[in-house]
This record gives structure tokens, sequence and C-alpha cells, in this order.
């Protein structure tokens, strides 16, 4: 009896725990589950790609994320390669840099043009190797994070901070970038470049009169019937106020320049009608060469300033290249403004 009571006793023992192993199981897996959530959430909660790949590529994990911005649910995407679901061009930037990270077994970052569902988009990427410890495994763990917003916006203030705002033409900043470009790609060859100084004859007169607001749709007007007129190599900018240029690269003589100028005079010789008014403006224009004239923005500018000026005192309507001399005559013209109204 004592023997049966013992057996029993050990039985019960036994059975409570079993009962407490199983308990403990159940929160472990409760435990499990809850981690393995809230992984899950955090992850899917983040604004950015996340994704794990074997090393032929294939996907083994995607974020929700990663997951809609591909149009597909995790268990499409699982097995997957970049060559699936983006251009055979992006997929292939985006291998090469796969197996440079494999190689290096370091984090690299991009940024590169990715497509999704047929669109493109600018996005931010990371990719670096992890092992799990159990295994040894390895796996190439990756995020991207769509910058496309943030390039457009700096598309918009890279046009903002080169171009003028009332004509949408190219501004000074535009042009000393040019020169500059201009001056590292022909280093060598030391090809002329024209750069033709406009100011508009009489222009101040029509503002004064009409107000700034038809001052500036002439001005508008202006310019487009400037930039149908020149050549796609041409670059047209508003200098400020009345002021344009035409820079015009690979120029092989003089005479070249003279004719461009010519086609201008004529192109601008119809009359333009603003506010239902008809006005006749004409452009002086001075001519100043690179790298003869100046290998500088501001030189070659001086200098066609002028050159403009001689055309001015020419009576107008004509254009002048720029010569040592008019350095010489815009000195004495100074000192006899001196003296006329001395300090």
């Amino acid at each position: 009896m004592n023997q049966h009571s013992h057996l029993n006793e050990h039985i019960e023992r036994l059975q409570l725990r079993i009962e407490e192993l199983e308990n403990r199981e159940q929160e472990l897996l409760k435990e499990l589950r809850l981690n393995s959530s809230l992984h899950s959430m955090v992850l899917d909660a983040l604004p950015i790609n996340v994704f794990l790949e074997d090393a032929e590529g294939r996907t083994m994990f995607a974020n929700k994320q990663a997951c809609e911005v591909n149009g597909m649910n995790l268990d499409e995407l699982v097995g997957k390669t970049v060559f699936d679901f983006f251009p055979e061009p992006i997929a292939e930037v985006n291998r090469k840099i796969d197996l440079e990270v494999w190689r290096k077994r370091s984090l690299i970052t991009t940024e590169a043009i990715a497509g999704f569902q047929g669109k493109e988009y600018y996005m931010f990427s990371g990719k670096t190797i992890i092992q799990v410890p159990e295994s040894n495994e390895e796996f190439l763990l990756g995020f991207g994070l769509d910058i496309t917003d943030l390039k457009k916006a700096e598309k918009r203030i890279s046009h903002m901070a080169y171009h003028d705002a009332l004509t949408e033409l190219p501004n000074r900043w535009y042009i000393k970038s040019y020169l500059e470009k201009y001056q590292v790609n022909h280093e060598m060859l030391n090809p002329m470049l024209g750069l033709f100084l406009l100011d508009l004859d009489h222009f101040k007169v029509i503002n004064d009169s009409l107000g700034h607001h038809a001052g500036d749709e002439l001005l508008q007007s202006v310019a487009k019937r400037l930039k149908d007129a020149i050549g796609e190599e041409m670059v047209l900018a508003r200098f400020g106020g009345d002021e344009f240029i035409i820079l015009v690269p690979n120029l092989t003589n003089n005479e070249e320049a003279f004719e461009i100028c010519r086609h201008i005079l004529k192109v601008m010789d119809k009359p333009f009608t603003v506010y239902g008014e008809i006005f006749n403006i004409s452009p002086s224009i001075g001519i100043s060469l690179y790298p003869h004239h100046g290998e500088d923005i501001n030189t070659l500018i001086k200098n066609a300033d002028l050159a403009m000026y001689h055309s001015k005192e020419k009576g107008r309507n004509c254009f002048s290249l720029f010569t040592p001399n008019m350095k010489v005559h815009a000195m004495v013209r100074m000192d006899m403004l001196f003296k006329k109204h001395p300090g």
C-alpha cells in the first residue's frame, strides 16, 4: 500500500512537472510570437523598403513597404530576384552592387533610379551582409528609401538658382557655370566662344510710359523671339533688366559672329504688340570673344558691355566687336565726365 501511494505521488509530481513544462512552453511560444509580431510590426511600420536576399539574389523576406511598392504580397516576392520586377538595365545595376557587397562584406550605399510597376523612382539604398549565428548562414540585408520628391525639389531649387524667374531663361550664374565647363572641355582645343550682350534700345521709355507689367510682357516676348531665332547649340540668358546674353560656342572666325548678329537684328526688326500697342524694339549688341577678349566671365561681359555702348554711340540697332581702343575711349569719356561734374 505504501509502495502504491509512493508511486501515485511520483506520478502526480510528474504530471505537475509536465503541466509546468507545457505552461512554460506555451509562454515561450507566446513570447516568441509576440517578439516575432513585434519585429514584423516594427519593420512594417518603417517608411522604407527592407528586404533580405540569399547569395543568388533570391528574396527571402520583404517588409510591408517593399511589398506594396512592388505591387506583390510577401508570398509572391519570396524566391524572386531583381530581374523579376525591375527593368533589365536597372536590375543589372542592382545585381552588380549586390555582388560588390558580397565581395567587400561591408555596407554600400547608393543613389540610383529604380523602376516599380512601370514608374521610375529615385532611391537611396544601402546593402550589407548579415550572418545568422545559429546556422552560420549569410544573407544580404538591404533597405531603400524613396527620395523622388527630394530629387524633384533639388531640381526645382537648382532651376531657380540658375534661371530667371520672369523669362525662365538661364541667368548670369548659369552663364558663369557654362563658361567654366567650356574651358575645361576645350582646354587643349581652345576654340572661340562668342559672348553677345544685347541691350534693348529705348526700353526704359516703354517701361515708364506703360508700367512695369507691360515692360515684363515685352521682355517675355523678346525672350521668346530670341530663343526661337538662335541655334540649338547657343545659350540665351537674361543678364538683368533689359539686357540679354547669347553664348555661341565653337566660332571659327569673326565673320561668323557678325552673321549671327545680322540675323538677330533682322529677327528683332518685326514690331512687338503689348497691351494693344505696337512697338519697334531694336537691340544694340556688343561682342567679346573667349579667349581673345578675356578668360573669365566678368572680363568677357565687361568687354562686351564696352562694345555694346560703342553700338549705342554708332546710332543703336547695330553690333560692335570689342577692341582694346574701346577701353581707352571709355576712360577718356569718364575723365571728361568727372571734369564736367567734379566731386
